[in-house]
């Protein structure tokens, strides 16, 4: 009688040590590269093993990714997740660490991207039977990126060229922009004339958006055009970027330019998507 007691608790302890976060990650891996056309793809799921796993209960989620490249809207198409608000087995992790890097959104290569979210739940036999993550609700979170100089000169050349800005130049300064280039004035679809200029423009956020407004700009002396011509033309490029990262709501807080380049930081909440009305 004592053997098999022995051994049943042997086999107990065996069963146990198997369930493992190990194997919930490597599965989470899975979904994730067969999802997403990224250079590198890495999770890593830190909970105990054993009744821990069992229940869903896990400290810690980092995901890293790298060479992500999509555009706004796509994000909840690329991932393997869903939502539910009636799960069958409620699972939590403690928190969630989203790293990017390299990051090609609507164009704009995004050397860094980390977003941070704590107390996330999910359903644990939903995400187990669909082999995707179903989510049921995350506090809100942070983020902060970086976009490197030449990136962003890079975007916002291509944005002056589209609007009719011939041979354009940037240069990233403290807090501001400058812009040199000749604007081209049609008429009819044919050049009429083309306005050298030089300016100094700010970019700041507004929700979820990057906008920027004239600070200055100066105009060829024999051109009687007013710098108002110009600042209207400005506004026309707005919003520069729209960060449309649902099932994220993001709402930007601050961006800081320097020489080297830009860095934000945002929040987000977790907005799962509405259903379609039949």
């Amino acid at each position: 009688m004592e053997k098999v007691l022995l051994g049943l608790i042997a086999l107990f302890a065996l069963f146990f040590t198997q369930v493992t976060p190990e194997r919930v990650e490597r599965e989470l891996e899975r979904a994730l590269r067969q999802s997403l056309t990224a250079q590198q793809v890495d999770a890593e799921l830190d909970g105990a093993p054993g009744f821990p796993t069992l229940r869903g209960k896990f400290r810690k989620l980092t995901v890293t990714i790298k060479g992500l490249q999509f555009q706004g809207g796509q994000l909840l198409e690329l991932l393997p997740i869903g939502f539910t608000t009636k799960p069958e087995k409620e699972g939590r992790i403690g928190e969630v660490h989203l790293l990017l890097k390299d990051t090609v959104y609507e164009g704009l290569l995004i050397a860094d991207l980390q977003a941070h979210a704590r107390s996330v739940r999910f359903d644990m036999k939903g995400s187990l039977r669909e082999k995707r993550l179903v989510l049921i609700s995350a506090s809100e979170g942070e983020m902060k990126g970086f976009v490197a100089a030449e990136a962003l000169q890079r975007y916002l050349t291509e944005r002056l060229t589209r609007e009719g800005v011939e041979s354009p130049q940037v240069w990233l300064r403290r807090g501001s922009v400058e812009v040199e280039g000749r604007w081209r004035v049609e008429l009819a679809g044919m050049p009429l004339v083309r306005v050298p200029f030089s300016a100094t423009a700010e970019l700041f956020p507004l929700g979820n958006e990057v906008h920027w407004r004239l600070r200055d700009a100066y105009l060829a002396d024999l051109l009687p055009l007013p710098t108002g011509w110009i600042q209207e033309r400005f506004k026309a490029f707005n919003p520069l970027i729209r960060f449309d990262l649902a099932p994220l709501e993001v709402r930007l807080h601050s961006l800081l330019l320097n020489p080297k380049g830009a860095q934000f930081t945002a929040t987000f909440s977790l907005s799962p998507p509405k259903p379609t009305q039949p």
